[in-house]
C-alpha cells in the first residue's frame, strides 16, 4: 500500500474529521423544521419499508425530530472524540444511514453522501479508535496484529469508495445520455433551469451567461467526464493525486455558483488523501506546506 499512511494516528485522524464534519452539518440543520412536514408526502424506499406507519406518525414531529437530532449529535461527538469508539462509531453510523434513509422517503434523491456513508461504516468496524482519540488518552489501545497494514487498509479503502463514486458518475452519464451529454446546449439549458427555480439549496445566477458562451461548454463537460473517470488514478498516483484533488474542489465549485449544486460530502471525504500526522509535525516544526499523501 505505498502512499497510504499506515499508522493508528493517521486513521484516527481520520475517523474525526468525517465523523466531524457530519457533527457540524447535522448541528446546522433543523431537524424540527423536517418534523412539521406532512406524513403524506412520506414515501418510505428500501428498508425504511419494513418500518411501521405508526413509527413515522411518532417520528415525525418537531419534538421527537429534535431528540432524535440530539441523540445523533451525541453519537456523533462521541464517535469524532473517540470516546467508546467501538460503540459510537457504530451508533453514529447507523443513525446516519437511518437519517439519509428517512430523507429520501421524502422523495429527495442524490448520491453526495453516498462516499460519506460507506466511509462512516468502513470506520466503525476498523481499529480507528486506537490513536487520536479519548480512547487513546485512557490507556485503552491494544496491540492489532498485522501492524501498519490494519491502519492503512481503511484508509486505502476509504478512498477507493471515493474514487467509486466518482468513476461510476461519469459512467452513468454516458449510459444514460450517450453522446447527447456533451451536446452544446446540454449544460446550458440545466444551469438555466437551475437558476431559475426555488428547489436548490443556493440561488446563484451565474448559470444564465452559460447560454452566450454555448461553444465552450462541449470540450468543458469533456474535460469534467474525464476528470471523473480519471479519478481513480488518485488513488494510485502521488503525482496525479494533487492535480485530481485540486480539479475537484474547482468542479465543485463551479458547480455550486453556475447550477446551484453542491456536493459538501463528497469534498469533505478528500480529507482521507491527507496524511494529517504528517501535516501536524510539518506545521508544529515549521516546515513546508502541507501536502496530500
Amino acid at each position: 500500500m505505498r502512499g497510504v499512511p499506515q499508522s493508528a494516528e493517521a486513521l484516527g485522524a481520520v475517523r474525526a474529521g468525517a465523523f466531524g464534519f457530519v457533527l457540524c452539518e447535522v448541528l446546522f440543520t433543523s431537524f424540527s423544521d423536517l418534523g412539521r412536514l406532512p406524513l403524506t408526502v412520506v414515501r418510505p424506499t428500501g428498508a425504511m419499508r419494513l418500518l411501521p406507519w405508526g413509527f413515522y406518525e411518532r417520528l415525525l414531529t418537531p419534538a421527537s425530530m429534535t431528540a432524535f437530532k440530539w441523540l445523533f449529535v451525541a453519537a456523533l461527538l462521541a464517535a469524532t472524540t473517540g470516546a467508546l469508539t467501538n460503540v459510537s462509531t457504530k451508533t453514529a453510523a447507523a443513525l446516519f444511514l437511518f437519517y439519509q434513509g428517512l430523507l429520501r422517503s421524502f422523495s429527495h434523491f442524490n448520491h453526495d453522501e453516498m462516499p460519506a456513508a460507506y466511509i462512516l461504516l468502513v470506520l466503525a468496524f476498523t481499529p480507528c479508535g486506537d490513536a487520536f482519540s479519548l480512547d487513546a488518552l485512557r490507556g485503552s489501545r491494544s496491540e492489532r496484529e498485522g501492524g501498519g497494514w490494519v491502519y492503512g487498509y481503511p484508509i486505502l479503502l476509504a478512498r477507493l469508495l471515493l474514487a467509486w463514486s466518482y468513476f461510476t458518475s461519469a459512467l452513468i452519464k454516458l449510459r444514460v445520455a450517450g453522446l447527447g451529454f456533451f451536446g452544446a446546449d446540454n449544460l446550458p439549458a440545466l444551469a438555466v433551469s437551475n437558476s431559475l427555480d426555488n428547489m436548490h439549496d443556493t440561488q446563484f445566477r451565474a448559470g444564465l451567461w452559460l447560454p452566450a458562451y454555448r461553444e465552450y461548454t462541449t470540450p468543458l463537460v469533456v474535460l469534467v467526464v474525464l476528470w471523473e473517470l480519471l479519478f481513480p488514478l488518485a488513488v494510485w498516483f502521488k503525482r496525479a493525486r494533487a492535480v485530481i484533488l485540486v480539479s475537484g474542489v474547482l468542479f465543485h465549485v463551479g458547480t455550486l455558483f453556475f447550477m446551484n449544486v453542491f456536493f459538501p460530502y463528497h469534498l469533505a471525504m478528500y480529507l482521507v488523501f491527507v496524511d494529517w500526522p504528517r501535516v501536524a509535525r510539518k506545521i508544529f516544526r515549521g516546515g513546508s506546506a502541507p501536502r496530500v499523501e
